[in-house]
């Protein structure tokens, strides 16, 4: 006899990926345009549905100065912005990305890939995406948020 689903708690994936992780390569901007703060080689976090992009400033001293109590301040600081900058959206927009099955929406996509952040599943997976990253600058207009609206 077969096993019975509670329908209340089956599941069926419709994401683009199948439960599983998006695959995405980070850091893949070879060159830094000149006058920007952003370091593509020092942790940063950013915003899957609109693109912005936060690096504390403390990710951007020198090495010398890096230490791990600089690194674990600076992770604070990056999660508090992640943390308050999710409120800039309503919930049905992050309901609809994690329903979509992306990484990031088309929009955030523009974005992200200037600055070296290539959602790889999304481009290969869905063709607004895949058109998105076509359409993406190829240097970024703009600079990452610095001060997380401190």
């Amino acid at each position: 006899m077969p096993k019975l689903q509670n329908p209340k708690r089956s599941f069926v994936d419709l994401s683009l990926t199948k439960g599983k992780k998006a695959l995405t390569i980070q850091g893949a901007m070879p060159v830094v345009p000149e006058g920007m703060k952003f370091k593509p080689d020092r942790p940063y976090t950013y915003c899957c549905i609109c693109g912005e992009l936060f690096q504390p400033e403390l990710d951007r001293v020198p090495s010398n100065e890096y230490t791990p109590e600089v690194i674990l301040a600076a992770e604070i600081q990056r999660r508090a912005w992640s943390h308050r900058h999710a409120k800039n959206h309503k919930a049905h927009e992050h309901r609809s990305l994690a329903l979509s099955g992306r990484h990031c929406t088309p929009e955030a996509l523009i974005r992200l890939v200037p600055f070296g952040i290539i959602p790889i599943t999304d481009i290969v997976l869905d063709d607004e995406s895949r058109f998105a990253g076509l359409e993406a600058p190829r240097a970024p207009n703009d600079d990452v948020e610095t001060t997380g609206g401190l």
